[in-house]
């Protein structure tokens, strides 16, 4: 296996599992901060947040047991080396949906800000619909040739670019569009625009961080196509999707007590993002994002 760079493929996938293990921690820490800091919160936002805190979890087993199975296991077996496994395979499945629910929790803000813009947030499912299908495409597609080979055809040059650039692009125009109708909320209140102004830079910085992630994940992919720099780095995409949910969730508690004084207690209770624009909603920050 003379041909092999071991620091651009073996080496990047024991790199990009740290990065994961550490991203794990930081979720498990978000999580338990959100049970203790939300009970009052709805079964369904509970629910969410455990099925993505689980999926990265089985998620990080899977990638464990590869990086076992490649560094430890089968180490100095060139055949080994050379073949994938179905659990590095399903990584790729694992990654989409944790992605993808998220990506279904901000679609539910940008629905309720929009007023039910059928068009728009039409528009936005269908891309990450079809990010996510590309991501089952390339879990069957390994499954079907055990070689590594498969990423670099052309086909699979094509689908890797495809998923990667449509999801950066959707998680931008999400974060842009949050913010967009964030400012349509400025009021006269200096402390209403102050906590408007921490939301849309949550949005911002969330929004940025998955986007760039997945544009590097493109770079990493064009620059070497044959090292697994792109797939360490595609280990910590769903993570950045679930901690960039966790933290705008957690956030909350902040943005509650900032807005006691201004928002009737009716308000910051208020579950679920749908929401009418009435007056308090003119005056004060959006509830959307105070109550969940």
């Amino acid at each position: 296996m003379s041909t092999l760079d071991l620091n651009d493929t073996y080496g990047a996938m024991l790199i990009g599992t740290f990065f994961a293990i550490f991203f794990q921690g930081m979720l498990s820490v978000q999580a338990f901060i959100y049970y203790e800091s939300f009970p009052e919160d709805s079964k369904k936002l509970k629910s969410l947040v455990a099925a993505v805190w689980i999926l990265d979890f089985v998620h990080l087993i899977l990638i464990c047991q590869a990086v076992y199975h490649y560094l430890i296991s089968n180490w100095g077996n060139d055949a080994a080396l050379s073949q994938s496994t179905q659990e590095l395979d399903l990584h790729l499945a694992l990654v989409g949906a944790a992605s993808i629910l998220c990506q279904a929790f901000f679609l539910k803000r940008v629905w309720a800000f929009s007023k039910h813009n059928w068009i728009l947030t039409g528009v936005l499912s269908i891309a990450c619909l079809v990010v996510f299908a590309l991501d089952l495409v390339m879990t069957i597609q390994g499954r079907g040739s055990a070689s590594f080979s498969v990423y670099s055809s052309v086909a699979s040059e094509i689908e890797v670019v495809t998923m990667f650039s449509l999801g950066a692009g959707v998680d931008l125009s999400i974060a842009l569009l949050l913010v967009w109708y964030l400012k349509q909320g400025m009021s006269s209140f200096e402390k209403t625009n102050f906590v408007l102004t921490r939301v849309i830079q949550y949005t911002v910085a969330t929004g940025l961080a998955t986007s760039l992630l997945a544009l590097g994940c493109v770079a990493a992919y064009v620059a070497k196509p044959r090292g697994f720099i792109f797939i360490a780095m595609h280990f910590s995409l769903g993570r950045m999707y679930t901690n960039a949910l966790l933290a705008t969730l957690n956030s909350r508690r902040n943005l509650r007590s900032a807005l006691q004084a201004e928002i009737p207690s009716c308000v910051l209770v208020q579950d679920g993002p749908g929401f009418s624009r009435s007056e308090w909603m003119k005056d004060s920050a959006n509830a959307t994002y105070i109550s969940g």
